[in-house]
């Protein structure tokens, strides 16, 4: 039983692991299509670099899920 709770304990770490590494990923990816982007407003860009930085503190802050959310509202707006 106690090796049934410790393997679950390490899987569910794992996996918070492998989730909260997608949102560097996602700050790259919006940093590297933000400056490649070059028709773009200035109240887009304003926009877009907000939702980036909101996104970065909530990945330091430990809300990936948030942080996803908002890194790819940000890539959604520099898409459309």
């Amino acid at each position: 039983m106690f090796r049934l709770f410790i393997t679950l304990f390490f899987l569910c770490f794992a996996t918070v692991e492998s989730y909260a590494g997608s949102c560097p990923v996602l700050i790259q990816k919006v940093d590297q299509t933000l400056s490649e982007s070059k028709q773009i407003s200035k109240q887009q860009f304003t926009e877009i670099k907000q939702l980036r930085d909101q996104g970065e503190k909530a990945h330091k802050s430990g809300k990936h899920k948030e942080s996803e959310d908002l890194l790819k509202q940000a890539l959604n707006l520099l898409e459309s």
